[in-house]
């Protein structure tokens, strides 16, 4: 039985995710190819299916769905085949994807030059396709200084930096993976045997040595190594680094000499000084300080200036008071030291939780774009969203901490017309369902409520209808709290619930608007709300440059950006569908976007009106009705 191919299961794991019918366009707008082509794959999918412990259900209207049938096959045959996989890339240069990560690997990893030809073979691909895959890889060799030199009658090659170089093939194999393990496709080029005992040498020395390192770091350490044994191997030496590193940090270099030294007996080869250097610099990347270190730095660290300054913008741009917050300082200190000897050397670093944090926690996320500001001025140096998201980690703790000092428990007292029994058992359940968010301060009987002194009372919970204005809200329960009882006390003691329809107006909803770019329809929306006198002429810029610094999609095809702080007299959003979906970051397509308006001095509840739109934009079957919507009522009554 054939196995399935890379794109397939790309499908399969995709629907997989969803768990309920998803139409064929949704699939292929995630994947960036035809209805028609998902059609297809599907229907092999389907041939194979009973194989493999799964089943495709499909439904006209609806799309389809997947059904695991056997999860011990499905684990064995198809999650475990794509780890043992030992063509890692062959058949899946139809993805260009694929091809760009092949070129570069190609390039960087070969001394002399490689004729254009020779990648036509390979790859089985036209001159034509190789031709844009090229452009595409001579724009990510530009990220890192490299330059694509082309000689006739010999070929292509790449000139630069050797760390860049190393830099650029270590991103690359990086990039295609989301989690903190590395694939095996991504050891196409590099040897997976070495790889796994270079990275047992790390776990016996940091061990040994007591320091903390996390799972990613091991990863990008264990890469880093793995690639300079290769290009040692081929006569490649990394350059020096511009200052002396070693006498700033004595046990870093123990470490790294022990390290290397291990790796030495293993391959039989020789690392120079130089080398030695940049495994330091991995390691001050990635040691975290125990709290006890503390101490050892004084008033003028630059971590602790750098903190000041997230404080202070924190407080101006959200009102977020946490120069109180002891604990919130010193783990914030604790991550910004190897933080910045991270963006100092351009070491890559990857955050698993990227994607879910800034759905999760998207108050935090944009707090730690603010502070995320410091670093930025203080090393003039782009912090990238991976490192913005473990900021927001942070924050997002403070801000629990936070909120949880400043919920006060609402005082209820129990109106029961029915007796001492009742009353008491009503009692019991509200107390066991509600203990740590209501107090019942009394149990009075209703002929007794008129003389009560409600004065320090938040709620009156009643087995019966009191018609008068008390001052104080009333919720009338049964005397056993049915479900419907305790959804409705639920929501009392919810913070107030956001009127989304009033961050909509017709004249700010456009639809199956055409586009190439991001910057285009940012530029629209921000040009529309212009002319109705809603921003100023330099609006734009603050949204542009609040995009820099993360991207704003939200994965299911939806964006939303916003100014890098508020800055309208109102809190509003302005909507727009696409009439095919766009590039927005790296491979992630957009077809709906939000442009958030934020009130200069919004008072209101930020984080409930964000989780309120992402509770809309994570609905696939929402998102899919928005961008089917022929008119722009009928997006206002979605979204309501």
């Amino acid at each position: 039985m054939m196995a399935f191919t890379k794109r397939q299961k790309e499908i399969i794991f995709l629907l997989k995710e969803i768990d309920d019918f998803v139409p064929a366009e949704w699939v292929a707008k995630q994947l960036g190819v035809s209805d028609r082509t998902v059609r297809k794959e599907i229907k092999f999918i389907q041939q194979k299916e009973e194989f493999y412990g799964i089943h495709l259900e499909s439904i006209r209207g609806k799309g389809y769905k997947l059904i695991v049938t056997d999860k011990e096959l499905f684990l064995n045959k198809v999650c475990q085949s794509q780890e043992e996989e030992k063509n890692e890339l062959s058949g899946d240069f139809s993805v260009q994807d694929n091809r760009v990560i092949y070129i570069l690997k190609r390039l960087l990893l070969e001394k002399k030059f490689i004729k254009l030809q020779s990648l036509e073979e390979e790859m089985f691909v036209s001159k034509s396709t190789l031709q844009n895959d090229l452009k595409i890889v001579k724009e990510i060799l530009e990220k890192y200084n490299l330059i694509m030199v082309n000689r006739p009658h010999y070929g292509t090659k790449v000139e630069g930096d050797e760390y860049m170089k190393r830099l650029c093939l270590s991103n690359s194999i990086l990039s295609r993976n989301s989690g903190f393990k590395i694939d095996h496709d991504s050891f196409y080029f590099l040897n997976k045997d070495l790889f796994e005992t270079i990275k047992k040498i790390i776990i016996k020395k940091v061990n040994e040595y007591k320091i903390d390192i996390s799972d990613i770091s091991l990863e990008n350490l264990a890469t880093h190594i793995t690639i300079a044994c290769k290009r040692i191997e081929k006569g490649f030496v990394i350059e020096k680094l511009n200052k002396p590193i070693k006498k700033h940090y004595p046990f870093e270099k123990i470490v790294a000499n022990e390290i290397v030294k291990e790796v030495e007996e293993y391959t039989g080869l020789t690392f120079p000084e130089s080398e030695i250097d940049y495994i330091i610099v991995h390691l001050l990347g990635t040691k975290l300080l125990h709290k006890e270190e503390l101490t050892e730095y004084g008033e003028f660290d630059e971590a602790s200036s750098i903190v000041e300054c997230m404080l202070e913008r924190l407080r101006m741009n959200f009102n977020w008071d946490f120069r109180g917050d002891m604990e919130f300082i010193q783990a914030l200190t604790l991550h910004i030291r190897p933080a910045m000897n991270r963006l100092r050397f351009k070491m890559n670093i990857r955050n698993p939780l990227l994607n879910e944090i800034k759905v999760k926690y998207p108050i935090a996320f944009e707090g730690a774009v603010i502070a995320s500001k410091c670093i930025e001025n203080y090393l003039n140096i782009e912090v990238g969203e991976h490192e913005i998201a473990y900021l927001s980690l942070h924050i997002g703790v403070a801000l629990e901490r936070m909120n949880a000092r400043k919920r006060k428990v609402k005082k209820a007292i129990i109106v029961c017309a029915s007796g001492v029994g009742s009353a008491k058992l009503l009692f019991y359940r509200i107390k066991n369902k509600f203990d740590n968010k209501l107090e019942i301060v009394d149990t009075i009987n209703y002929y007794n409520l008129a003389s009560y002194d409600l004065q320090f009372v938040d709620l009156i919970i009643s087995t019966v209808p009191i018609r008068e204005d008390l001052g104080v809200p009333v919720l009338v329960v049964s005397t056993f709290l049915d479900d419907q009882d305790i959804k409705n006390i639920k929501g009392h003691l919810s913070m107030q619930q956001v009127d989304e329809q009033s961050y909509l107006h017709p004249s700010r909803v456009f639809i199956h608007k055409e586009f190439k770019d991001k910057e285009s329809v940012i530029r629209f929306l921000c040009d529309e709300i212009y002319k109705q006198g809603l921003v100023s002429k330099d609006y734009v810029n603050l949204v542009l440059e609040r995009e820099s610094l993360a991207p704003t999609n939200f994965g299911n095809l939806v964006a939303i950006p916003h100014p890098i702080t508020p800055k309208t007299k109102e809190t509003f959003w302005t909507v727009c569908t696409l009439k095919r979906p766009i590039h927005w970051n790296n491979n992630d397509m957009v077809q709906f976007v939000c442009l958030l308006n934020i009130k200069e001095d919004f008072k209101g509840d930020l984080e409930r009106m964000y989780q309120k739109l992402i509770a809309i934009i994570e609905d696939k079957t929402i998102v899919q009705k928005l961008i089917k919507s022929q008119s722009v009522e009928e997006i206002i009554e979605i979204l309501k």
